[in-house]
């Protein structure tokens, strides 16, 4: 499974708790693949059959873009979710479904991302660079299910979070 398209769709199934980093998963796929559009843009009417060209391929497009980002949205569904989705025409109408039911953060998801952050402690002898990016991906998290943290708190939750070798290194170092 090496192509990223497979390994994005692997990576993040819905659930339903996890929408808000799926959508952003699925925009970022849509988008890569030219298909984001038809989130956006209702299905053109069906040409006659004396359309000029350029209509008739705007539609045919339209058509192909839909059928592609539909899939790629069931596929990256568990299966209660796709069973209930499958009928649905557009891709369109699938996410508009989603964000119906999921939009919303909820409360719960809100609490657990900012408990993520503030139970975070950097680990004596490991990377000051990954526990950084570790720290950045529960603040973005946070954000995602509306938790508002200033970049200035941002940083000064990571210096509080960092071990205390850590810390004693740069207070020698100045």
């Amino acid at each position: 499974m090496s192509n990223p398209i497979l390994l994005l769709l692997a990576s993040q199934v819905l659930t339903g708790e996890n929408f808000s980093k799926w959508k952003s998963n699925m925009n970022i796929l849509l988008i890569n693949e030219s298909y984001h559009f038809v989130l956006k843009e209702d299905c053109p009417p069906v040409p006659p059959a004396n359309a000029s060209r350029t209509v008739s391929q705007a539609y045919n497009n339209w058509i192909v873009a839909n059928n592609k980002a539909r899939c790629y949205l069931l596929a990256a569904m568990n299966e209660v979710l796709r069973t209930k989705h499958e009928a649905f025409e557009t891709a369109k109408e699938i996410m508009e479904s989603l964000q119906q039911m999921f939009g919303r953060p909820s409360e719960q998801a809100r609490y657990e991302a900012v408990k993520a952050v503030m139970n975070c402690k950097m680990k004596n002898g490991s990377s000051v660079r990954e526990h950084v990016l570790k720290m950045i991906n529960h603040f973005n998290d946070a954000d995602i299910n509306g938790a508002n943290i200033d970049e200035k708190t941002q940083v000064g939750m990571i210096l509080e979070t960092l071990s205390p070798a850590f810390l004693q290194l740069g207070q020698t170092m100045l």
